[in-house]
């Protein structure tokens, strides 16, 4: 592969993360409005409770939500409104432009999510920064959206439209976090078995513990999201779903 070649993704990314960024509405639904109740909850709850004199175990859920709010909502959410707006059949049409393509979008999303992690840092930790510890906090939070990358590229493969799509990544993300957050504190077998299968309870649970702690999760997260990115190459839907083509 050539270096000219290799630069297209990347100008690609680039595109793609000034088009993100032109999007203010984006950034308050998966950041700011996070912030927003996680300080409401603290300051609701801390004169009754210590728990959240540990700054990570008071987060941990709220960056879970947050990186999987990029894998849904960004990553994957605009590769069905690209190939329902007809980007993709125009041009995205053959395995090397969809190797660019892919390459350009996952980029881009991987700079977007860690951006908004930095976000969601300064802004719940303020005059606490450590600089240490945002770059352990970056490397967990990275591990989550490409756990969360696995199943919301994955679903791009269904022949949804725009707003259908719209839909049910709202209602998995939202289930994940309350069912993640019911199975924690019951005992009962069935949640147990949904806390195992649920990648919301997986991230919380690499968001608490270092990266180093979870080197199998990690290994797992990487090989799976190698074969989905290869599934996604040779299996990339780029005629929208009201096309007869």
């Amino acid at each position: 592969m050539t270096l000219h070649s290799m630069s297209k993704p990347i100008l690609l990314a680039l595109l793609f993360i000034k088009e993100q960024l032109k999007e203010p509405v984006a950034l308050f639904w998966t950041v700011i409005s996070p912030v927003v109740t996680y300080y409401l909850i603290t300051y609701t709850r801390a004169p009754v409770s210590g728990a959240y004199d540990d700054y990570m175990s008071s987060t941990s859920w709220f960056y879970a939500f947050v990186s999987s709010s990029v894998a849904f909502f960004g990553l994957a959410f605009y590769i069905v409104g690209r190939r329902e707006s007809g980007f993709l059949r125009s041009f995205v049409y053959t395995p090397r432009t969809k190797i660019i393509f892919l390459a350009g979008q996952f980029f881009a999303y991987s700079v977007v999510s860690i951006l908004y992690c930095s976000v969601f840092y300064v802004l719940t930790r303020q005059s606490s920064v450590q600089v240490a510890e945002y770059l352990d906090i970056i490397g967990r939070f990275y591990i989550c959206f490409l756990l969360f990358s696995i199943p919301s590229l994955l679903l791009t493969l269904v022949p949804v439209g725009f707003q259908n799509a719209s839909t049910i990544y709202s209602i998995l993300s939202l289930a994940m976090l309350a069912l993640g957050i019911v199975s924690v504190s019951s005992s009962h077998p069935t949640l147990a078995v949904i806390r195992f299968f649920n990648p919301m309870g997986w991230a919380n649970n690499i968001m608490l513990a270092a990266v180093a702690e979870h080197g199998w999760v990690v290994l797992i997260v990487g090989v799976l999201f190698g074969i989905t990115f290869l599934l996604m190459v040779r299996f990339l839907r780029v005629n929208p779903v009201w096309s007869r083509y």
